[in-house]
């Protein structure tokens, strides 16, 4: 079994892309949705409620936890996989979207995400530790999760908030980086609105990622259970 972390129903995206490539494991699916949206919370709370998920996720057995949440990442995982489970295995989506910035060979790129994961500098940071001249615009569209958690993905509230937002991004950016994993849901009305710009996905690349993680570490790979099957958990009703 394959275990994911999320704040709320974000992170059902990043486990789609993972079923695509990856459909015979079993997978658990946690999203804090009592307490969503994390993207407006200050540091040390966000590292606090994501502990306590992945604490959560690690006592009903978990071998690997992919933390399905932008803002969980750039603010908890490094403390996680160093400090408080150093003997577990917890990987995140930041890395995986960061390299794919780099190795599309892009100069200059926008990324949308949550107040926390633009404070955090999540993608700007972690791409220039190998290229430094690669241009990294990142703005906060805090409105977006409310609504989306609520399952409003189109309409015209969503397309005025991307609107205001997207309209702040340099005109010569070459691509969008979709820097918190519920706004996959509103990635119809992104194209619509910009529609000469590339998309990445870091669900989808983490998805890629992990099925080479898999290949290059058979051990952990033969752990996972099979069959296919899904289950979901939800803060709100433990």
């Amino acid at each position: 079994m394959i275990w994911f972390f999320d704040s709320g129903i974000g992170g059902l995206t990043v486990l789609q892309e993972f079923q695509k490539l990856l459909p015979k494991y079993d997978y658990l699916y946690f999203g804090d949705n009592a307490r969503c949206p994390y993207g407006n919370l200050d540091d040390a709370t966000i590292r606090q409620y994501t502990e306590e998920g992945v604490e959560f996720l690690f006592n009903e057995w978990a071998e690997i936890v992919i933390l399905a949440c932008n803002t969980a990442t750039a603010h908890a995982i490094r403390y996680l996989q160093q400090v408080r489970f150093p003997n577990r295995k917890i990987l995140g989506v930041t890395i995986p979207g960061a390299e794919r910035i780099i190795e599309g060979g892009y100069r200059k790129i926008g990324v949308l995400a949550t107040e926390s994961t633009v404070r955090n500098r999540a993608y700007k940071d972690r791409v220039h530790i190998i290229d430094d001249t690669i241009h990294i615009q990142e703005i906060a569209a805090p409105e977006l999760v409310p609504f989306i958690e609520q399952g409003i993905f189109k309409g015209e509230a969503i397309e005025q908030i991307l609107a205001s937002h997207l309209k702040k991004f340099d005109a010569d950016i070459e691509a969008i980086v979709l820097g918190c994993t519920h706004y996959p849901y509103v990635r119809s009305t992104i194209e619509q609105l910009r529609p000469t710009l590339d998309i990445i996905d870091p669900g989808f690349e983490s998805a890629k990622k992990f099925a080479s993680y898999l290949e290059r570490h058979p051990d952990i790979e033969a752990k996972i259970w099979r069959g296919g099957k899904v289950r979901e958990v939800w803060s709100k009703k433990i």
